[in-house]
């Protein structure tokens, strides 16, 4: 019997660490709107792949999938960030900061498990959007706001920053 209970609690245990909150509301998501078009692209999370990233700025979403996979295409957005706003930044710069980031310890650990947790499964979706003229922190704040990602979490309105931390 003892067995059979450890085994329990493990999996309770692994269970748990892979849980995530998933904000599923698709009237929301729908409210999200730009007057620029969005072209989605993405890579596979992998040093490799950095250089098929834009030297421009633009908007980035993290997202994990399994590709392939014997299941229908679907994935989660699990962070979105802006690259060159308001510096030099470029997507391409971007992406090799959470490179970096994810092989040393620092004051984002809920990134470090974001990117070491699912590293096989992980994509980088970005929109490189070169004129200086669009406010990538407003389409940034906007896009949060309508998804909520589980990664983004001090990045959200005074509204939703409220709800989490009742633990709703």
């Amino acid at each position: 019997m003892r067995g059979k209970y450890y085994d329990v609690v493990n999996f309770s245990r692994k269970y748990k660490a892979g849980m995530r909150s998933l904000f599923l509301d698709l009237k929301r998501w729908r409210k999200f709107t730009t007057r620029y078009r969005l072209d989605w692209e993405k890579a596979r999370f992998t040093p490799e792949n950095q250089d098929a990233i834009p030297k421009q700025r633009g908007i980035y979403v993290f997202t994990a999938e399994l590709s392939p996979a014997k299941l229908p295409p679907h994935g989660y957005i699990l962070y979105v960030g802006i690259a060159g706003d308001k510096s030099a930044g470029t997507l391409y710069k971007r992406y090799g900061q959470y490179l970096r980031e994810g092989k040393e310890a620092n004051n984002r650990p809920a990134i470090v498990y974001m990117l070491k947790n699912w590293e096989k499964d992980l994509f980088f979706n970005f929109v490189p959007l070169p004129k200086t003229s669009i406010d990538l922190a407003r389409m940034e704040s906007a896009f949060i706001n309508a998804i909520i990602p589980p990664f983004n979490e001090r990045d959200v309105n005074a509204e939703v920053f409220a709800a989490r931390a009742a633990g709703l």
